[in-house]
This record gives C-alpha cells, sequence and structure tokens, in this order.
C-alpha cells in the first residue's frame, strides 16, 4: 500500500480524492490494501485471528 499525503481545503474535496484514489486501482491492488488494512486492525486490537470471522445459524424448521 503506497502511502500518499494530500492537503485538502474541505472534506469533500478531500472524500472525493479518496475515491477517485481507490477506484484507480485494480482490483488485486485493492483487495491487498484491504488485507493490509484487516491487519493493521487486528493489531491495534492486539488480536491474532486471520480470515473472516465466520457466523453460523442452525434454524429449526417447523413442520405444519
Amino acid at each position: 500500500m503506497k502511502k500518499v499525503v494530500k492537503i485538502s481545503k474541505s472534506f469533500k474535496e478531500a472524500e472525493e480524492w479518496d475515491i477517485e484514489q481507490w477506484l484507480s486501482k485494480t482490483p488485486e491492488e485493492r483487495m491487498d490494501d484491504l488485507q493490509y488494512l484487516r491487519e493493521l486492525y487486528y493489531r491495534v486490537r492486539n488480536e491474532s485471528r486471520k480470515g473472516f470471522q465466520r457466523v453460523y445459524r442452525i434454524i429449526k424448521q417447523v413442520q405444519s
């Protein structure tokens, strides 16, 4: 993930620039950046799990 600093005059201008930068990347670059941010988040929260959390639900079907 390449780190870039941009000074904006408004939040709207900064948000537009962020969206433009994100859309200019390839899908592979976006996934790499997403994985980097996930790892950074887990490091900050002091968690060591990898991969997406999965949630399972068991639903009992009632026959009428």
